[in-house]
């Protein structure tokens, strides 16, 4: 029987509703700010699949793409024996936007780009190293805070979406379909690099993002009627801040890469939605941190808007790890 990638059908499913799954990326120049944006379809591949995809005709072998550190996906006995050892806050799935704004499914606002030097990137590291934590929760911690204080109102807590890489345990086969699965971490308005970490952990022994596996690929079992159905059904439901994803270090170290040839860096963002408004993406090429940024209409009035927050984060982070 042929394989079929289960999440590819919900971005087919929002498609009718005028929602794309449009990854944004491109070569980023830092010497004059510019990019040449070009696209691929999320339901095409995911971040890991759509890199490999740029890089290998260019000489990068690109291969094996990074596994996870689990062999297989446990069942729900395990998962549900799993949530109950390791209890996790919940809270509602809504965000106290302070503002929102009227907009057609034509609007867009462009991505935009922040950077840091290889010094800076090798402060960062070090600093998380010292600190304990990932990289990932000091540089969404910061970034989160930034947005909290900006554009929400109150103090109640929000989600967001932190994906992770599930190959090497899925068991599928066509590298191209879309391997990945996350948690939804439960923010504070101000959070810590620590808290995060600290809630990632708990989130990831409790198994949730093989629950969140699990229930994204319902289409093998429901079909895409069925996923259809339970998009119309829970889409004007479940509100979150938006996507946090971490696209790692590129090119893989101790490969056959060809040699370096400029100073342009590789780059690319998530789609966004009404219900997931904010996408942001870190990616380090050849040892130098860049963070991609990009927001709705339902939330964000204008481009200016999208620069100010983006430079605001590169700057937090820059202060933090003086």
């Amino acid at each position: 029987m042929a394989e079929k990638d289960y999440i590819a059908m919900w971005y087919h499913a929002r498609k009718p509703y005028g929602i794309n799954d449009t990854i944004y990326w491109g070569w980023y120049d830092p010497d004059t700010n510019s990019i040449d944006w070009q696209t691929w379809q999320h339901a095409d591949a995911d971040g890991m699949a759509g890199f490999a995809n740029i890089l290998r005709p260019m000489g990068y072998p690109c291969s094996p793409l990074p596994v996870c550190n689990e062999t297989k996906v446990p069942g729900w006995r395990e998962i549900i024996k799993a949530k109950k050892e390791f209890p996790t806050e919940e809270g509602e799935k809504v965000v106290n936007w302070k503002k929102t704004y009227e907009y057609s499914k034509n609007d867009v606002f462009t991505p935009e780009v922040a950077c840091l030097t290889e010094d800076e990137t090798t402060r960062l590291n070090q600093w998380c190293k010292e600190h304990k934590v990932a990289p990932g929760s000091l540089v969404y911690s910061s970034l989160s805070n930034i947005i909290a204080e900006r554009m929400v109102k109150g103090d109640k807590p929000f989600y967001w979406f932190y994906p992770m890489n599930v190959r090497g345990a899925t068991g599928i086969k066509t590298e191209s379909f879309n391997q990945v699965s996350g948690v939804y971490m439960l923010t504070d308005p101000v959070s810590t690099p620590e808290s995060w970490q600290s809630q990632m952990r708990q989130r990831f022994k409790a198994k949730q993002h093989w629950a969140n596996w699990k229930l994204a690929n319902i289409g093998k079992y429901v079909g895409y009627a069925g996923v259809k159905l339970i998009y119309r059904l829970t889409s004007g439901k479940q509100f979150y801040m938006g996507n946090c994803s971490n696209m790692g270090s590129w090119p893989f170290p101790g490969q056959d890469n060809p040699p370096k040839q400029n100073n342009l860096r590789l780059i690319a963002v998530a789609p966004g939605t009404a219900n997931y408004p904010i996408s942001a993406t870190m990616t380090e090429w050849y040892g130098q941190l860049t963070l991609t940024l990009k927001m709705h209409p339902h939330i964000c009035p204008d481009q200016q808007t999208v620069r100010d927050i983006s430079d605001a984060w590169r700057d937090a982070l820059l202060t933090k790890i003086q």
